[in-house]
């Protein structure tokens, strides 16, 4: 298993490195894939024109008279939400934003994947080289900053539950990747940290109605039933409805298969949460968010990379080999982005496969009762559930106090 790992650990570590190599040398605006037409839009929301995003001919002129080739189409569906993030980046120059924006974005992610916990080397790693940090940052997009939020959210929501609800309430700029989230919080009972993402979005989009006007929120929607017209591409999508597209089964059909795999990922979801946000739960989570959204593409894939990670990481703790097909379906999830991306438009319509037969590993664990992670002390504990988990440490820690106090 150690060998196989470290081949692919370094196949997967030079790939990134090419990644990072062509995005230094290549000539503008090349370097910059889809962030060009990210800036684009965080330019005309910044110089006051935040109504010609959804208006896909009117942002394509734009577009190509702000560097993007003529014959690329970018339209923009994402809600004003996101136009808060991108407008002081149109201040900036495209390099300059590119850097920040990447930059902030990644290090959010590195710090989101490890829980806080720098010295956790194996996510660490795993955030560094897996193959969709590499296609993130050829494609300049926003997988960085949905992964960190995500994971974050996770990560915070039983010890910091306001701040996991703020995480979670901002991931409403990409919604369609947070569908799992209020079953997640519904089903662990975690009210501070939805009401807390409740909050959260109601603030965002009343700063957006503030900065942008009311009748922002009118163009998007009408924006979106022209998107939804435009010809997708479902090669680049790693979902059950992208992939039946991509077939050729007709859009009631995906759409009808897509519903019924989100109603049993939700189910599979709700009861692995119902005893509290596990780190088995939070990686449910996370791989079946991609099962339960109709849209998705490979960009948005870097933060399955920590629920695989997690994986890998808890059978090698807990002295467990893998079988030969756990391998294969691993190595088969984490190269899914830069297979896509290799593919192109000769993708064969399985992309929902690698995703489906991890969220079954995950699902089906039968050592995941066994699994650890680090406490504050840097000792491992074995996982409960979280409503009975703090009061037996706090009753072990005033005991070893009291203890203490009559030596």
């Amino acid at each position: 298993m150690r060998v196989v790992l470290a081949v692919l650990f370094a196949l997967s570590a030079a790939f990134v490195a090419l990644c990072l190599e062509s995005i230094i040398t290549a000539a503008p605006p090349y370097k910059f894939g889809d962030f060009q037409a990210l800036w684009t839009s965080g330019f005309l929301a910044h110089n006051g024109d935040p109504a010609a995003n959804y208006d896909p001919e009117t942002l394509h002129l734009r577009q190509i008279a702000l560097g993007m080739r003529a014959g690329e189409h970018n339209p923009f569906p994402y809600p004003p939400i996101f136009l808060l993030i991108l407008a002081p980046l149109g201040g900036l120059s495209r390099p300059a934003a590119f850097a920040l924006f990447m930059g902030v974005t990644f290090a959010g992610y590195l710090w989101a994947s490890t829980g806080g916990r720098w010295r956790d080397w194996p996510n660490l790693l795993g955030a560094l080289a897996a193959p969709a940090t590499g296609v993130n940052l050829i494609f300049g997009q926003s997988g960085f900053l949905t992964g960190g939020l995500m994971l974050g959210g996770l990560n915070l929501v039983e010890r910091r539950p306001i701040v996991a609800g703020v995480l979670f309430g901002l991931l409403a700029y990409k919604p369609q990747l947070g569908v799992l989230v209020p079953v997640v919080l519904v089903a662990a009972r975690c009210w501070r940290a939805l009401a807390a993402a409740c909050a959260t979005f109601l603030v965002c989009a009343a700063a957006a109605t503030a900065a942008f006007g009311a009748n922002i929120w009118a163009l998007w929607v009408s924006s979106l039933v022209d998107y939804s017209r435009m010809t997708m591409v479902d090669q680049l999508m790693p979902t059950v409805a992208g992939s039946l597209r991509s077939a050729g089964a007709p859009g009631p059909v995906a759409l009808a298969a897509q519903t019924a795999v989100a109603i049993a990922v939700a189910a599979v979801v709700w009861r692995a949460c119902c005893g509290g946000i596990t780190p088995r739960a939070a990686a449910l989570a996370v791989v079946g968010a991609f099962l339960a959204t109709p849209h998705a593409l490979n960009y948005d894939l870097p933060m399955t990379t920590a629920a695989a990670v997690w994986y890998l990481d808890r059978r090698v703790r807990a002295s467990q080999g893998l079988f030969v097909g756990e391998i294969v379906v691993m190595s088969l999830a984490l190269a899914l982005p830069l297979a896509e991306l290799a593919f192109g438009a000769h993708a064969p319509p399985i992309a929902w496969a690698p995703i489906m037969a991890l969220f079954a590993l995950i699902a089906v664990d039968p050592y995941a009762a066994r699994a650890t992670t680090p406490t504050a002390d840097g000792e491992q504990e074995a996982q409960r559930p979280r409503r009975t988990a703090v009061a037996p440490r706090r009753l072990e820690l005033g005991a070893r106090k009291r203890a203490g106090d009559r030596i």
